[in-house]
């Protein structure tokens, strides 16, 4: 197997740093002196910190929204004129972020600080590597729950999406509250498990609490 070159070793570097460090924390220095780089190799390949933060957030993010599109263009050839059954859609929504939890941990560990704690120039980058995926996803939503009107579709997949990032970056507090009872082990348990909860909520009836309907 060939070495890592030395862009790719910044990357890591950065990754594992930032992910344990912190974003703010961690100094070019740190990083090129984890990397065994020179401390130019920062400015040459990235031109700054800044830089560097993009191309950590951009490798993983083109990685885990290439493998949710090809999912979704499987599904819908597969169903061709039909609609994309919900679960088929949540799979290839959830599948390979949890799959990144087993795989890539330390990407999501910098998600969870940039959603966070955000600044909010970082922020606003991070989010819209993914609106070409929202834009998709809420299409295929949408024709699955022609009866869920736009406003109640765009909170369903707010809480959906609040669901996702809650497992990848605070998995690790399960095991505490439930005294080890549930752990990040299975992958394909914990696929199906956030799948069930989130198609449910998907394809809910409307609701209103009983005491606003004594209002």
């Amino acid at each position: 197997m060939a070495e890592p070159s030395t862009k790719e070793r910044i990357l890591d570097s950065a990754e594992y740093l930032f992910a344990n460090k912190g974003l703010k924390d961690t100094s070019v220095r740190d990083i090129t002196s984890q990397a065994d780089v020179h401390l130019a190799a920062v400015n040459y390949h990235f031109q700054s910190k800044d830089g560097l933060v993009r191309a950590v957030m951009e490798r993983r993010i083109a990685t885990l929204n290439r493998q949710r599109l090809e999912l979704l263009d499987t599904f819908e050839q597969k169903f061709e004129s039909e609609s994309v059954p919900i679960e088929y859609a949540l799979y290839a929504l959830l599948y390979p972020g949890i799959k990144m939890c087993f795989e890539k941990p330390h990407f999501l560990k910098i998600a969870g600080q940039i959603i966070s704690h955000p600044d909010e120039e970082t922020y606003i980058i991070f989010v819209a590597h993914f609106e070409d995926v929202f834009s998709r996803f809420k299409e295929a939503f949408a024709v699955s729950l022609p009866h869920v009107s736009e406003e109640e579709l765009m909170w369903r997949i707010h809480f959906l999406i609040g669901s996702m990032i809650h497992t990848w970056t605070n998995h690790s507090w399960l095991k505490t509250f439930s005294c080890g009872v549930c752990e990040l082990r299975e992958q394909d348990k914990m696929i199906n498990m956030l799948i069930a909860f989130c198609a449910a909520g998907l394809k809910a009836q409307e609701y209103i609490h009983p005491l606003q309907r004594d209002e």
